[in-house]
């Protein structure tokens, strides 16, 4: 598959099942921080899922655009890289939360649209209405899996 098609496969009944219920637990997280902070700290921890959302939009946008080539183990890689720099540099609070926040969102739409890959990349899809071929380091040797058993 190019970047910027339509996936040629959908997510199966396990990857999905897991992408949400991951993305639920998530929510389930998060959910305590937001109400238990001020209306300052709901508005810093959204901005943070905000700027995720921006960041991922422009790699999107560049990935589909500019380096449809990308190795998808690579892409990956890199696409992940923002969500371990916010937990291993130690921005965590605030910015954790928004993370999670944007991960949560993202694993509970890709499972409702049975989005293969990189889940991060499936808001950034929605709004575009292209999907990137970037691999996800978790879901995607279960997509495989479940693929080839189903064949």
């Amino acid at each position: 598959m190019d970047a910027g098609q339509k996936p040629v496969y959908k997510a199966r009944m396990i990857g999905r099942i897991f992408r949400f219920c991951l993305g639920l637990f998530f929510v389930t997280e998060v959910w305590p921080v937001y109400r238990d902070v001020s209306w300052e700290g709901v508005f810093i921890r959204l901005s943070w899922a905000i700027g995720l959302l921006a960041f991922y939009a422009i790699l999107h946008f560049a990935i589909v655009r500019f380096t449809p080539k990308i190795d998808r183990v690579f892409g990956a890689i890199l696409a992940f890289g923002p969500f371990l720099a916010v937990f291993l540099l130690g921005y965590g609070g605030p910015a954790a939360t928004g993370a999670l926040t944007f991960l949560s969102a993202s694993l509970i739409l890709a499972g409702i649209r049975a989005d293969p890959g990189c889940e991060v990349m499936t808001i950034p899809a929605i709004f575009s209405g292209k999907h990137t071929h970037l691999a996800c380091l978790l879901f995607s040797p279960i997509d495989w899996c479940e693929k080839h058993i189903k064949s």
